[in-house]
């Protein structure tokens, strides 16, 4: 699940725009997933107030007939990591845990063994993928992890464990993108909360913005009438990565519905479960100060059409999806394919790079709501 960040440029940008009609966006995304023969394709406009335009095409499941639906869940993979972070900011807003605990303060009795220089590793630093946290893990642990039968937090309890007792990768402060170091936050989130990560991103996030579809690991686990992956050959398939890693990209659920936190994001009113959190979301969107800029779960980019962005992408090899965001402007753009492959990459940027410029076109403001 390595983030493969787009570079879209899209249209210059405009203090102007206006809704692009289902047509126009329906049209552009039937003929860029013909176009790079991909089995399915989801695209939406959001602003604060939600979903403004969303248009989907082709099918569930190559070889079968049965259309894909915008309702359909799509696998998000690594965008996982910015709901991760969202919950890290409720903990923090609840004096549960800071940006500064550090992994020794809140794993340490758990893990007696842990290598001297995990210790002062902090939160924050999982999250910027500046903590040492490897790569890659090991064989031996991905091993382990695929074949762990326990409930997914003693799975990634064992998962992490092994981890720490040895010693980080020598990249400590430089930038490593690590779904590893996901891990390692999530566990964190589990000492500090009392509960499995999975529970309680779910009360805590997914609840209160009254997102309802959404599962982890396959879709079809979740709801036998979802839309299978598929590989680069277009072969359909089935499988996830291990649960262990949950935190830094197993969440599933429909465009539509990952466009209720995304509008978060942008600054829609929140919840009142989420208040504390929305006092954080400077804090997650600031960007690093030595490349690439990163923020926490995110990250970030100059573009004209949007001013300071805010931007993910996500696979397990079988999905592919994306997501951009303007804050300044105050709408974002997402798209999701039921396919893991360099054709479903380009899909969704200029299917993305389509939906920006028809959005900034003249019209009324994308912040009227």
């Amino acid at each position: 699940m390595m983030v493969l960040v787009c570079a879209i440029s899209g249209s210059p940008a405009s203090s102007q725009n206006v809704n692009p009609t289902p047509q126009e966006l329906s049209a552009s995304v039937a003929e860029i997933r013909q176009r790079n023969k991909i089995p399915g394709l989801v695209v939406a406009i959001v602003t604060k107030s939600g979903v403004e335009s969303i248009a989907v095409d082709g099918i569930r499941q190559q070889g079968k007939s049965n259309l894909i639906t915008a309702t359909d869940r799509m696998h998000l993979g690594s965008c996982t990591k910015a709901f991760t972070a969202t919950l890290c900011a409720v903990l923090v807003a609840d004096g549960k845990l800071k940006w500064t605990s550090t992994v020794e303060e809140l794993l340490g009795s758990d893990i007696p063994a842990m290598h001297p220089d995990w210790k002062s590793a902090t939160l924050e630093e999982l999250l910027r993928h500046r903590s040492g946290a490897p790569s890659a893990p090991s064989p031996e642990d991905w091993k382990e992890a695929f074949s762990c039968t326990d409930s997914a937090e003693v799975c990634r309890a064992t998962f992490v464990r092994s981890m720490l007792v040895r010693a980080p990768a020598p990249t400590r402060a430089t930038f490593a993108y690590s779904n590893q170091g996901y891990a390692i936050a999530g566990r964190m989130i589990e000492i500090a909360s009392g509960k499995d990560f999975e529970s309680l991103l779910a009360e805590r996030v997914l609840v209160p913005l009254t997102i309802k579809d959404f599962g982890f690991g396959i879709p079809m686990k979740s709801n036998k009438d979802s839309p299978s992956g598929h590989a680069a050959d277009a072969m359909p398939r089935d499988m996830d990565n291990p649960n262990a890693i949950a935190p830094a990209g197993t969440l599933h659920m429909p465009v539509g519905e990952w466009a209720k936190f995304i509008a978060f994001h942008l600054g829609a009113e929140p919840p009142a479960a989420l208040a504390g959190a929305a006092s954080q979301l400077a804090h997650l969107h600031a960007r690093g100060d030595i490349e690439p800029f990163e923020a926490l779960g995110w990250m970030t980019a100059d573009r004209t059409w949007g001013g300071k962005v805010l931007t993910h992408s996500g696979s397990n090899t079988l999905w592919y999806c994306v997501a951009w965001l303007s804050p300044e402007k105050g709408f974002a753009v997402l798209a999701a394919s039921n396919q893991g492959s360099d054709a479903a990459a380009k899909a969704c940027d200029e299917v993305c790079a389509a939906a920006i410029r028809d959005f900034s076109k003249n019209g009324v403001s994308a912040t009227k709501h």
